[in-house]
């Protein structure tokens, strides 16, 4: 923020082209920025991940982890928002099973079997479980009170995973890709009621990929998190949804889908190279990359998944809802544009009035997912928080989910290597973490050629969508034996058997 003298060029105008994110309105003052950038930090302190939320959900997941490896022999595999550590206090943990596919139902109802069996148990304390056998079979329970949703063969939730902590570090600036998640999340989620994909409305993984492209298309002008929380409020309150289609390097035109090259001449921080890089990585093989390219299906809302572009992530926006949600933001701009436009000695409370909803719920001095008391809001102080997350760990699991299946590994493992015992690659991963020569093992090549000023440097450090359930809401509880098949789930080693051997 040193950087940044005399006027910030920040758009105050809700009436400006619906595809440009630099009208030509008149500039927040400097000063206020810095004012409350750093009121919008303590917000932060507040509601983002710490030390203390990180133990306690960390212990739930070990111990449920621990439970299903004992009773069941399987594996549970953490994606969505927790690794990410872009949670709220309210967030739900996103789980997945690898298992057979021919599997999944067996395995399903005997992990429902036995979270039921638990839900007498005072050390886990299991409530609410219920079986959603949607187009993606998903478990839900909550346990100690923080809602859990475990599906089966989400390889696709765990290359997220490793493709928004790429993003994270590429952008730098002390995370300040996911602190943006943070408080636009929070301000969708508390003061706004628009985040669920369920509800017919955003899902989480659409929005960090709407504030990927803020943040891609306006990097050199953000002066923090709150910066990015104005400019997509903004922007997509007055975005031309009907024609045009949002993707991380800029809105392309529905009737070019599915080439998605006419982005126009925006200026990007990441370009186009490295986020197919990042497909090939993340997502599949290069075959696959091609052919998910050939449809995109049109919805109200439409958002190309930077990973499979046949995935259109605004898919849960019903029609309804696409006039609730533009109404929101034309309304959050209007009053964050007032908040902003204050004396200084005003803004900072003020904006604490515009997060009136999150500091109510969770900066009095207690968090929904931690059960001793937090550092309240206001005090000065905070408990201490990491937003790093583990990659080698998340991209390991991919690679493991990509062999348990029989997946080619050939974007992640020289040719030579015997891949047909998981412990070859895991040596193999181990040496290249030590020190050993890799192939892409820290991702994308193809770093933003920018030059770094010292604002530029890098740093180093709620709800699953579940297609279909809107349609189809008929749940259903486990019976209360457990199957027999459930006794030979197999392996990973016979995974791998069976490919060879049908």
């Amino acid at each position: 923020m040193a950087d940044h003298k005399g006027k910030v060029p920040v758009s105050l105008s809700a009436s400006s082209s619906s595809l440009s994110l630099s009208p030509k309105t008149t500039p927040i003052e400097a000063e206020v920025w810095l004012i409350a950038e750093a009121r919008a930090q303590e917000i932060l302190c507040a509601i983002q991940p710490n030390y203390l939320a990180e133990r306690s959900r960390n212990k739930i997941i070990s111990n449920l982890q621990t439970l299903l490896w004992e009773r069941l022999g399987i594996e549970v595999y953490l994606f969505g928002s927790m690794p990410l550590k872009t949670y709220l206090p309210d967030g739900d943990i996103d789980l997945t099973v690898l298992t057979h596919h021919a599997s999944e139902e067996d395995c399903a109802r005997a992990v429902c079997c036995v979270l039921e069996a638990e839900m007498g148990n005072s050390d886990l304390q299991v409530t609410g479980v219920q079986y959603v056998q949607a187009k993606v079979k998903v478990i839900k329970c909550s346990i100690r009170d923080v809602a859990f949703d475990i599906s089966f063969n989400q390889l696709a939730g765990l290359g997220a995973l490793c493709f928004l902590e790429q993003v994270d570090k590429a952008f730098g600036r002390d995370h300040l890709f996911k602190k943006s998640i943070i408080l636009v999340k929070a301000w969708c989620f508390y003061e706004s009621r628009i985040l669920g994909a369920n509800s017919g409305l955003i899902s989480t993984y659409a929005l960090a990929i709407l504030v990927l492209n803020i943040v891609n298309m306006s990097y050199s002008s953000l002066s923090g998190p709150l910066a990015v929380l104005y400019k997509f409020i903004n922007y997509y309150g007055s975005f031309d949804w009907k024609n045009y289609c949002v993707t991380v390097t800029g809105p392309v035109p529905i009737s070019s889908l599915p080439d998605i090259t006419e982005t126009g001449n925006h200026e990007v921080f990441l370009d186009e190279k490295f986020f197919r890089e990042c497909m090939e990585l993340y997502s599949g093989e290069t075959g696959v990359v091609e052919a998910s390219r050939k449809y995109f299906p049109v919805k109200y809302y439409n958002i190309l998944d930077p990973l499979k572009h046949s995935n259109n992530l605004g898919r849960s926006v019903t029609k309804g809802n696409m006039v609730r949600l533009r109404n929101c933001f034309m309304l959050g701009v209007q009053k964050l544009r007032d908040v902003l436009t204050l004396p200084g000695e005003n803004v900072g409370w003020k904006l604490e009035k515009f997060f009136n909803v999150s500091l109510e719920r969770n900066g009095k001095g207690q968090r929904q997912d931690v059960e001793e008391p937090v550092v309240a809001f206001g005090t000065g102080a905070a408990d201490y928080s990491q937003l790093k997350g583990d990659f080698d760990r998340y991209r390991n699991n991919l690679i493991y989910g990509k062999w348990f299946h029989g997946e080619s590994l050939h974007n992640w493992l020289p040719p030579s290597l015997d891949t047909t015992s998981w412990a070859n690659i895991s040596f193999y991963m181990s040496r290249v973490r030590n020190g050993f020569n890799g192939r892409n093992q820290e991702g994308p090549t193809s770093m933003p050629n920018i030059k770094q000023s010292p604002n530029n440097r890098r740093s180093n450090g709620t709800g699953t969508y579940i297609p279909g359930m809107s349609k189809q809401s008929n749940t259903a509880g486990c019976s209360s034996s457990k199957p027999s098949t459930v006794k030979s789930l197999p392996s990973a080693s016979e995974t791998q058997e069976s490919k060879k051997n049908p």
